[in-house]
C-alpha cells in the first residue's frame, strides 16, 4: 500500500479536483462583472444640469442661474428669470447639445423657444420644454444656447 501512495495515484484525484475548482471560480469570475464596474453602471446620472451666468442679448437680459436640465428619456426642462429694457420685446432661444470636444450632436425639439416680454418693468420666469433622441445622452457633455431679443 505505501508503494501506491508514494506514486500519487490517491493524491492525484485531489489535484484534478482542485484544479477544476480553480478553474470553475476563474471562469465564473470572468462572467461576473466587477463591483466597481457593478456600481458604475448603478450609479449612472439621474439627470444632466447645465447652468449659466447673466446672458444679455439687445434690450433682454437672462439673469444667472438659468438652468437646462436633461433626462436619460430624451426629456429636457429648462427655468430662467428673464427680463426686457424695452416692451413688446421676446427672447429667442435656440439649444444645441454637444460632447466634450464641442462639436454638435443635436438640436433641441422644438428647435426654437420663445418667450414674450411685454412690459419692460416685469422680469418673467421662464419654463420650456425640449426634447433630443435618448440615443444622445451619453455623450452629451456640453450645451450651447444662441439667443437673440
Amino acid at each position: 500500500m505505501s508503494n501506491i501512495r508514494s506514486t500519487g495515484v490517491i493524491r492525484r484525484p485531489r489535484k484534478l479536483l482542485a484544479t477544476a475548482v480553480a478553474t470553475a471560480a476563474l471562469t465564473a469570475g470572468a462572467l461576473v462583472p466587477t463591483v466597481g464596474t457593478a456600481d458604475a453602471a448603478a450609479h449612472a446620472p439621474a439627470w444632466k444640469s447645465f447652468t449659466w451666468g447673466t446672458l444679455r442679448s439687445g434690450d433682454c437680459t437672462m439673469f444667472s442661474g438659468a438652468r437646462w436640465t436633461l433626462y436619460p428619456n430624451g426629456t429636457a426642462y429648462f427655468r430662467a428669470t428673464v427680463t426686457s429694457s424695452s416692451n413688446h420685446d421676446a427672447w429667442l432661444m435656440h439649444v444645441r447639445l454637444k460632447d466634450g470636444n464641442g462639436a454638435v450632436l443635436t438640436a433641441l425639439s422644438p428647435t426654437k423657444f420663445v418667450k414674450n416680454l411685454p412690459y419692460h418693468t416685469q422680469s418673467y420666469v421662464w419654463t420650456a420644454k425640449g426634447t433630443f433622441d435618448p440615443g444622445w445622452y451619453d455623450d452629451v457633455r456640453r450645451m450651447s444656447l444662441v439667443n437673440h431679443c
